[in-house]
C-alpha cells in the first residue's frame, strides 16, 4: 500500500523535476542578464580627506564606479601626504574658516607637489584671500557628476606645468584694455604687473578674450574647458568667473572686463 501511494504521488506531479530544472535555468539566464562590470585595466589613485564623509558618499560610490582607486580618511597629517603615491588629493574644506585653510594650504605646498582640489562652501568664495583663490576649488555639497568632470580634467593634464619668466611685451600676446596674456607662456598681466590664475581661469579668460567681445555661453565653456556637455543645474562657470573677476579686480555691477549676459553666459566689456 505505501508504495503504491509512492507511485501516486509521483504519477500526481510527473512534471516535478521537469519544474526544478527550468527555475534553475531561468535563474541562470537571469544572471547572465545582470550588467557585467568593465574590468579597470588603469586606475588612478585618489585621497580624499573630508570630517564628515557621509557627504561625499555619492562622489565615492561614482569614483570607483569610473575606476579610480579612493582612499578615505577624516583626517590626515599633512606630512603623510607626500608618503602615498596618489594623483590627485580632494580636501573637504567646507567646515574650514579662511585662516585654517590658509594654514593647510601652506602645509600641503611644503609637503607635496601634487595637484589638490578642495571642495569649498559658497560663502568661502566670495571672502577667501587671492593666495587660496589660485587653488583649484569646487563649491560644495554640489553634483557628484560635476566633480567628476573637475577630478578628470585636472588629472589628464598632469602635474601643471612651472610658470617661466616672461618679458611683458613678448610677441604672442592677446591684449585687451590694461590685460594682456602671454599665450606662450600662458601669464597674464594687468598694467604689467603679473596677475597669478588658475589654469581654468586662464582658459576662461582665453576664451572671452578670443571671442573679442561676442557672447560666450556657458554651454559653450564647459564644453571648452572641461570638455563635457553637462549643464544641468550647473554654476561651475558662475564660480569659476566670479574668481576670475576678483583676481582682476573687476565687479559684476560695474563691469571692466566681463559682463554678464543674462541666462546665456558671458562676453568682454567694450
Amino acid at each position: 500500500m505505501q508504495k503504491q501511494a509512492e507511485i501516486a504521488n509521483v504519477n500526481q506531479y510527473p512534471y516535478a523535476s521537469i519544474r526544478i530544472s527550468q527555475d534553475k535555468a531561468v535563474q541562470m539566464f537571469n544572471l547572465a542578464e545582470e550588467p557585467v562590470v568593465p574590468f579597470c585595466a588603469v586606475t588612478k589613485r585618489i585621497l580624499l580627506v573630508s570630517p564628515v564623509l557621509n557627504q561625499v558618499h555619492d562622489l565615492v560610490k561614482l569614483l570607483t564606479d569610473r575606476c579610480f582607486d579612493v582612499m578615505m580618511f577624516h583626517r590626515l597629517e599633512p606630512d603623510l601626504y607626500g608618503s602615498i603615491p596618489h594623483d590627485l588629493l580632494i580636501y573637504d574644506v567646507t567646515s574650514y574658516d579662511e585662516m585654517d585653510a590658509l594654514d593647510l594650504q601652506l602645509k600641503l605646498k611644503n609637503s607635496t607637489s601634487g595637484q589638490t582640489l578642495f571642495l569649498v562652501s559658497e560663502n568661502f568664495i566670495r571672502g577667501a584671500a587671492p593666495e587660496l583663490l589660485q587653488e583649484e576649488l569646487l563649491v560644495w555639497p554640489g553634483r557628484p557628476h560635476e566633480a567628476l568632470y573637475h577630478v578628470q580634467r585636472i588629472i589628464s593634464r598632469g602635474t601643471p606645468r612651472s610658470h617661466q619668466p616672461a618679458k611683458p611685451n613678448s610677441s604672442d600676446c592677446i591684449v585687451c584694455k590694461d590685460l594682456r596674456v602671454d599665450t606662450e607662456r600662458m601669464l597674464v598681466y594687468k598694467q604689467d604687473n603679473q596677475i597669478h590664475l588658475t589654469k581654468t581661469e586662464y582658459d576662461l579668460l582665453l576664451i572671452l578674450m578670443n571671442a573679442r567681445g561676442s557672447v560666450v555661453s556657458r554651454e559653450e565653456m564647459l564644453s571648452r574647458v572641461w570638455e563635457t556637455d553637462f549643464t544641468g543645474g550647473s554654476n561651475v562657470v558662475d564660480v569659476h568667473i566670479k574668481s576670475l573677476r576678483k583676481k582682476l579686480g573687476d565687479q559684476a555691477v560695474a563691469p571692466k572686463y566681463i559682463i554678464t549676459v543674462r541666462g546665456v553666459g558671458y562676453r568682454l566689456a567694450d
